[in-house]
C-alpha cells in the first residue's frame, strides 16, 4: 500500500520580541514561512492588549459577563488561552498527495456567498469532532473544516482522519490550495484528533503577507496558531466570495497521479457552532444572516446518491448538524 512521506518544515530560529514572547519560525517545503508565537512569562490574557492577543492568535477578549464574543463564549475563549502555554511547537508537516478537493459532490455543509462586490477575509467556528468507524469500505478519509474560497483557490483549517493507506492518521490541519501559497497537500499542525472534543477553527487575513490560522482543542488546550507568510506577498488572492463550513471526503493522489476521491468514512454527526464569516473591510456575519447555500455530499461510485444530510441552520446560533449513513448504506 502506498504511504506518502511527510515533508516537514525546517526550524529557522527562535527569537524573543519586545513583549518577551517567543517566535518559533519555520520554513515550509514550498517556501512559506510560519511564525508560531508562544507567550512569554509576562503574558496575561486578562490584561493583554488587543495587538498582543492578535499576535499570539487569540480572538478578542470577551467582557467578564459576556456570553459570546466573536462567536465564542467566555469559557471557550479561556479554553483557547490555556492552549497558549505549549513551549516547543512542533513543525508543521505536509502530507503530499492528500488534498482538499474543490468538488461540490464531496462536500456536506454550508457555503456562504458574499454580496455582489464583497469578499470574505476569514471564517471561524466551533466544531465537535465526530466519532468514526473503520468499516469495510476501502480508501476512506474525511475532514471537517472552515475556509475561504472561490472554488479555484482555498485557505482552510480543520481536523482530518485518513485511513487510505491502511493505517489511521489524524490531527488538526491547514492547507492552501491553488495560488502562489499552495502547500502541496494537507499540512498536519500537531494538534491530536480526539473524537467528541470541540475544536475552534479559524482562518483570517492579516495583510498581504500574512494569514493567521488556528486549530485549538477547547477541551484539553492543545493548540496551533500561526501566521503563514509569503515573503513576496500575494495574500490578497485568498480574499474570495465564498466562506465554507464543511465535512468532506479527501482526494488522494498516488505517486503524483490524478487525484481519486476516497470513499466516505462512516462516522457520527458533525456539529458546527456559531459559524461566522468575516466580511473584508467590514464586520463578522453569522451564516444565518448570510443565507448560506446547503451542500449535500454525493457518491459518484453509486450513481451520485447522497451520503449526508444537513439540517437547516438555527437562526439564533448558526448551528447545524450533518448526518452520515453507515458504510454501504445510502439514506
Amino acid at each position: 500500500m502506498y504511504a506518502p512521506t511527510k515533508l516537514c518544515a525546517e526550524l529557522l530560529a527562535v527569537t524573543t520580541d519586545a513583549d518577551g514572547d517567543l517566535h518559533h519560525s519555520f520554513k515550509m517545503p514550498n517556501g512559506l514561512l510560519v511564525d508560531q508565537v508562544v507567550p512569554g512569562k509576562t503574558f496575561d490574557p486578562a490584561t493583554a492588549s488587543v495587538a498582543r492577543l492578535a499576535k499570539v492568535g487569540l480572538p478578542p477578549r470577551p467582557a467578564s459577563g459576556a456570553a459570546v464574543s466573536d462567536g465564542l463564549s467566555r469559557v471557550d475563549w479561556e479554553s483557547i488561552v490555556r492552549g497558549r502555554t505549549r513551549a516547543i511547537p512542533k513543525p508543521p508537516c505536509v502530507k503530499p498527495g492528500v488534498r482538499a478537493a474543490i468538488y461540490n459532490n464531496n462536500y456536506s455543509g454550508y457555503r456562504a456567498a458574499a454580496a455582489s462586490g464583497e469578499k470574505y477575509s476569514g471564517a471561524h467556528s466551533s466544531i465537535t469532532a465526530p466519532s468514526y468507524y473503520l468499516s469495510a469500505c476501502a480508501y476512506e478519509s474525511m475532514t471537517q473544516w472552515v475556509g475561504v474560497s472561490n472554488d479555484s483557490v482555498l485557505v482552510q483549517a480543520g481536523v482530518y482522519v485518513d485511513q487510505y493507506t491502511g493505517t489511521v492518521d489524524s490531527g488538526g490541519f491547514i492547507e492552501f490550495v491553488g495560488g502562489t501559497w499552495d502547500t502541496g497537500g494537507v499540512t498536519d499542525v500537531g494538534v491530536p484528533y480526539v473524537a467528541g472534543h470541540r475544536y475552534y477553527l479559524d482562518v483570517h487575513y492579516a495583510d498581504r503577507y500574512n494569514w493567521s490560522l488556528t486549530v485549538s482543542d477547547l477541551d484539553n488546550g492543545e493548540n496551533f496558531s500561526g501566521f503563514w507568510t509569503h515573503p513576496s506577498g500575494g495574500g490578497t488572492q485568498y480574499l474570495q466570495p465564498f466562506a465554507y463550513f464543511i465535512s468532506e471526503r479527501l482526494t488522494y493522489s498516488v505517486n503524483g497521479g490524478p487525484g481519486t476521491l476516497t470513499q466516505y468514512m462512516s462516522h457520527s454527526d458533525v456539529r458546527f457552532r456559531t459559524a461566522t464569516a468575516k466580511i473584508y473591510g467590514a464586520g463578522d456575519a453569522r451564516l444565518s444572516i448570510q443565507r448560506p447555500e446547503q451542500m449535500i455530499m454525493l457518491s459518484p461510485g453509486i450513481g451520485n446518491q447522497r451520503l449526508g444530510n444537513v439540517d437547516p441552520l438555527e437562526v439564533s446560533a448558526s448551528n447545524f448538524t450533518e448526518h452520515w449513513a453507515r458504510c454501504g448504506v445510502v439514506e
